[in-house]
């Protein structure tokens, strides 16, 4: 599509350049009036279609087609005034780059997580699956990168032995618990404390496929980004011992 939609946009750009190169204040050459003709064509049959199917709002689509509509049947009126054509094309190119190119661009760069939510419909995991899911998982990297960079180990021996007790099923509920004991002992920093029901939708979400309700996706990254936020000032802060 990227192909199309650039070459469609050198169309818009060469007419607009014969227009600022013309002394003449009316369309007086029959092939200029082709050159815009073919542009609507293009527009119709090709572009906008194809727009339609990205995430283009509507919105600007309507506007864009609304511009091409006014110059198509402009241009075919007896006396077309050159400044009437240059002010509208002025505004599809402005169109063009400022909104059209931009979320292209931003569509293209989220394509994969599009496509994978796309893949897995079929499943019936939505958009809320696919955001606890990546931000339930952030908080378990985060807190074992911090953990590595603070030289606090998190396999179970370790975490057996910080929370003085054998466990049997271990988990990151573990992990998260031992974690916060030393970030407590060696930095006198409370983690914030995941509550029972936090836990078990945390299961649910990444092992039973549930999806969650958009209230609760929204606690889920609110939390996410809480804990981020406190792990980024752990991990620019110094250990107890040391400040003495």
């Amino acid at each position: 599509m990227d192909e199309e939609i650039e070459s469609f946009y050198e169309c818009i750009k060469n007419i607009y350049s014969q227009i600022m190169r013309t002394r003449s204040k009316t369309i007086s050459t029959q092939e200029f009036k082709e050159n815009i003709f073919s542009l609507y064509q293009n527009w119709k049959t090709e572009i906008e279609p194809m727009l339609r199917k990205s995430e283009i709002d509507d919105a600007i689509l309507s506007t864009l087609d609304n511009l091409f509509e006014y110059i198509y049947t402009y241009a075919k009126s007896r006396v077309a005034y050159v400044s009437v054509v240059k002010k509208h094309l002025s505004e599809i190119n402005d169109i063009f780059l400022s909104k059209i190119f931009v979320i292209l661009k931003k569509s293209k760069e989220h394509e994969p997580y599009i496509d994978l939510v796309k893949s897995v419909s079929f499943l019936g995991l939505d958009k809320n699956w696919f955001s606890a899911t990546c931000a339930l998982q952030l908080q378990e990297v985060a807190i074992t990168l911090v953990a590595k960079q603070k030289n606090i180990k998190l396999d179970k021996k370790h975490v057996e032995r910080i929370l003085n007790k054998k466990i049997d099923y271990f988990s990151f509920n573990d992990q998260y618990e031992a974690f916060s004991r030393e970030i407590k002992h060696l930095y006198d920093v409370d983690m914030p404390f995941l509550t029972t029901q936090f836990r078990k939708i945390r299961v649910k979400i990444l092992h039973e496929g549930y999806n969650p309700e958009p209230e609760e996706k929204d606690s889920i990254v609110s939390f996410t980004l809480g804990l981020l936020q406190k792990l980024k000032d752990i991990s620019d802060k110094e250990p107890l011992e040391s400040e003495h």
